[in-house]
């Protein structure tokens, strides 16, 4: 093995695979990345046995081989590097020998048959979706889920294609996450031809690690092939595939309030700055603030005993019913405020132990339910 590339390059395709790399597995073969130099440039692997990740890196190829590299140790070398053309040679003993300018390291390699291999899906069903309309659905999902393992099933996100059944949901395509105390659910009505019904539960996890894979650069179309029980993502010289979590996920549509509610039209980084103020008061009382419908203003309050009180007005626009008071925990609040773009969104409220409901203003297919706290004056 033996080929030069630039260190922006390199540092890239190490990047975006260690960071799913395993320190804690009893298989210590998977601390370790797979690099494959062939004629098309170098391929950068990482395996933790629930998800695997592969890149292709650009270089000019003298001779071609496979090694694995220490992900950690790689990553602190090309990480540190001066910006110039960095080279990799196979020597004697398995020893890589990184050079650059008039110095270099040397690190241990081990063997590459001894990496488990990514796995591959043969039969499963095929779609495309833009990679830019991927990105934002798990944007606006993805912090919805459970990070509790005795909720394992509520650790990933329902990924969904077919007819939604729900009223007024013309979606062919969705994603929904939920923790028990709030649920996000975003659809989209793509081109889907020939693909059938999908209903699987994509872990947080492999989620995230394509998200920042997209991070930048997220023109074209994301390719998507599922399994009964993984998936594969492809995109440009990306590789992500990952098991799926098995079980069954909560009936969504279940939750989704079904009677009028009161309608409050407020503007979006208003409502998240007075959101996050208030947070620093109630931070002291489980995070419990009441939101309140006076007129055509929404007061947030919160209270803390010894720290003080705050009371935040915004203006807002008032549809569909009388005063409403109900409390939150603001932090599930500010969370969906910072995934929604729209300049305004609208806030759905009842009166007593309804849910609330949270839309971006002609935002699209979105929806964020969060469930409110029982307070002395709830009772």
């Amino acid at each position: 093995m033996d080929f030069t590339c630039e260190k922006k390059d390199i540092q890239n395709g190490v990047a975006v695979v260690e960071k799913i790399v395993s320190t804690r597995s009893t298989l210590p073969i998977i601390g370790n990345l797979l690099f494959e130099v062939g004629k098309g440039g170098i391929k950068i692997s990482a395996n933790n046995l629930e998800m695997g990740i592969e890149i292709t890196v650009k270089a000019k190829v003298l001779k071609e081989g496979a090694v694995l590299l220490p992900a950690k140790t790689l990553s602190g070398i090309v990480s540190r590097l001066p910006e110039t053309v960095v080279g990799f040679k196979l020597g004697e003993n398995g020893v890589v020998k990184i050079s650059y300018n008039q110095s270099h390291f040397n690190i241990h390699s081990l063997p590459a048959d001894e990496f488990p291999a990514l796995p591959k899906i043969k039969d499963g069903k095929n779609f495309t979706v833009n990679a830019d309309v991927f990105y934002s659905m798990i944007k606006q999902t993805i912090f919805a889920v459970s990070n509790s393992e005795e909720k394992y099933v509520l650790t990933g996100v329902l990924l969904e294609i077919g007819k939604s059944g729900a009223a007024g949901d013309n979606s062919n395509l969705r994603m929904v996450a939920t923790d028990g105390y709030r649920m996000a659910k975003r659809g989209e009505k793509v081109e889907l031809d020939g693909t059938g019904s999908v209903n699987v539960i994509v872990p947080a996890r492999a989620l995230t690690e394509l998200s920042r894979s997209l991070e930048g650069k997220r023109e074209g179309e994301l390719k998507i092939m599922v399994s009964n029980d993984q998936i594969i993502f492809r995109y440009a010289d990306i590789f992500l595939v990952s098991r799926l979590i098995q079980g069954q996920f909560p009936d969504y549509k279940q939750v989704i309030p079904k009677k009028n509610m009161l309608r409050v039209t407020v503007n979006t980084k208003q409502f998240l700055d007075a959101a996050e103020r208030a947070a620093v008061v109630a931070s002291g009382s489980a995070n419990i603030t009441r939101l309140e419908v006076k007129g055509e203003k929404m007061h947030l309050s919160a209270n803390t005993p010894d720290i003080g009180n705050i009371d935040e007005v915004l203006n807002a626009e008032v549809k569909g019913g009388e005063n409403v008071q109900a409390s939150f925990n603001i932090r599930l609040i500010t969370d969906v405020l910072k995934s929604i773009s729209t300049e305004k969104v609208v806030v759905e409220l009842a009166e007593g132990l309804s849910p609330g409901v949270i839309r971006p203003e002609g935002g699209g297919d979105y929806l964020y339910i969060v469930m409110p706290i029982r307070t002395q004056e709830a009772a």
